[in-house]
């Protein structure tokens, strides 16, 4: 975690021999860097960016046996829970390619900056899965049915079809200048004001209720065919999936 200049705490995903998975230590380092950067004083904004090619590639679910993907799947819904309902403006920096998880982890923020490297896919059909954890915080952005048929195609979305369909927030040739960019806007707003507008919007707009339930039963459904189960262990293992 980086502090930088207050109000700005930076958590960089700096994993891209995995690219950048959402593994169980990935999982625990993001919480706790959230959690930290919620208790430091002055902070107002908190940053995900990433290292390499990929900004995540998603949940670890090649390696889990049976039942440990449970936890994994609950950690991933518990952060991005946090990261829409975060006191603190979250941005999420993506220059790379956000798959599956990557996705969610990317739509739970307050803010996207799709830089020019950035794409978006949601892969979960493709693995005999469906993207459960993460569906709500991208309809979220797009609309129900738009985020059902990313997911239903795999479709993979570049940067400037994500700020079309509000994947993102902006599409840019500069990372770093739209972020000093938004920075200014922010600094120039009330931080109460900003607090109470993120828990009025929590209040207006609730997350599902028993959504973390239905996501865990309907992953369940799916790793309960053995063919599936296969499939990720095999792909897991050729080093196509995390």
């Amino acid at each position: 975690m980086d502090t930088g200049r207050p109000p700005l705490v930076r958590a960089t995903l700096d994993t891209p021999a995995t690219r950048n998975r959402l593994d169980d230590d990935m999982l625990t380092a993001l919480t706790g860097a959230l959690t930290a950067a919620e208790a430091a004083e002055g902070a107002e904004v908190f940053v995900l960016d990433a290292t390499g090619d990929s900004f995540c590639s998603g949940i670890a679910l090649g390696e889990a046996d049976r039942d440990g993907w449970r936890p994994r799947l609950t950690a991933v819904h518990h952060l991005l829970q946090r990261l829409a309902d975060s006191p603190l403006v979250t941005v999420a920096v993506v220059d790379g390619a956000a798959t599956g998880g990557g996705v969610g982890l990317a739509a739970a923020c307050d803010h996207v900056i799709a830089g020019p490297r950035a794409s978006f896919r949601m892969t979960e059909v493709l693995l005999g899965l469906v993207p459960a954890v993460i569906l709500p915080v991208v309809a979220e952005r797009t609309g129900r049915h738009r985020a059902f048929s990313l997911a239903l195609g795999a479709q993979h979305v570049s940067a400037e079809q994500a700020a079309d369909i509000g994947l993102a927030d902006q599409r840019t040739d500069d990372c770093r200048q739209e972020l000093r960019l938004l920075l200014r806007r922010l600094r120039a707003a009330d931080h109460g004001a900003v607090r109470a507008l993120k828990r009025y919007r929590r209040e207006l707009f609730p997350a599902p209720e028993g959504h973390a339930d239905r996501a865990l039963r309907a992953v369940a459904e799916r790793l309960a065919d053995q063919r599936v189960h296969e499939r990720l262990n095999t792909l897991h293992r050729q080093g196509l999936i995390p």
